[in-house]
């Protein structure tokens, strides 16, 4: 039975994918491991597979798919979903996969992918463009890099990442605030809108101004937040503002 043409409008599958086709669970070992040695699959991880380019012989999934395609909950997440959306200004080897199921973090191809858990469905989409993925929207994704900046790449890169955002929907950064539900988040979301300029109304950062009056808060937790913000009751950087690409390259 030749399972290739189907195996390739697939992309990427596991073996529960194969025993359901064949309907015999006993030859799916012998069958997968026949592809591997002639060199039409790639084994991602145990029990997941991807199709190869016939001529290169190379996996034709890319980090994104591959992230995608993990658990059937997981998602592309934080400085990997800055970069699907063309917002990172560093490339990384490690991929942060959003996921309600755990998984043992991997190398494959040369990526490293770690597993973070998230009970959040909510602004996780799949792209028109490709189905094969799933990624947190570009309102999820500011929001998680900003209440984790250290799975962005940390300060610098995180930064230029927001430097770059041409556009959000104010609702949506609202609706995943709410979600998360945290005082801390409404600040540090707030003040970096308002001292990076991003493009939401005075209305966005005054309601997220509301909840500056509790304690006080580091923008980072490494030490580097030297200077306080009274109007949210804030430590940041002293550079924050002058941050440039050049600094982030430290980071690499």
């Amino acid at each position: 039975m030749n399972l290739l043409p189907l195996l390739h409008q697939k992309l990427l599958f596991s073996t529960e994918d194969i025993v359901k086709e064949t309907g015999n669970p006993h030859s799916v070992a012998t069958m997968l491991w026949r592809y591997q040695r002639q060199g039409y699959i790639s084994q991602v991880r145990r029990g997941l597979y991807c199709v190869n380019n016939m001529a290169t012989q190379q996996p034709e999934a890319n980090k994104f798919q591959i992230a995608s395609a993990i658990t059937p909950t997981s998602f592309v997440a934080y400085h990997a979903a800055m970069e699907y959306h063309g917002l990172a200004h560093q490339m990384y080897y490690d991929i942060v996969v959003g996921s309600k199921q755990t998984f043992r973090a991997f190398e494959f191809d040369n990526y490293y992918y770690i597993p973070h858990f998230s009970a959040l469905a909510h602004g996780v989409e799949t792209p028109l463009a490709d189905t094969h993925i799933r990624v947190t929207n570009i309102e999820r994704t500011i929001i998680d890099c900003i209440d984790r900046i250290d799975l962005c790449g940390g300060i610098e890169e995180l930064v230029n990442c927001l430097r770059s955002v041409q556009y959000v929907r104010e609702e949506e950064l609202q609706i995943i605030l709410q979600a998360y539900h945290k005082t801390a988040l409404y600040k540090k979301v707030g003040f970096l809108c308002e001292q990076l300029q991003l493009p939401v109304s005075h209305y966005f950062i005054a309601g997220c101004r509301k909840y500056a009056k509790d304690s006080v808060l580091f923008l980072t937790p490494d030490g580097t937040s030297d200077t306080f913000h009274a109007t949210w009751r804030l430590y940041a950087p002293q550079n924050l503002l002058t941050i440039n690409n050049q600094n982030a390259d430290e980071l690499v």
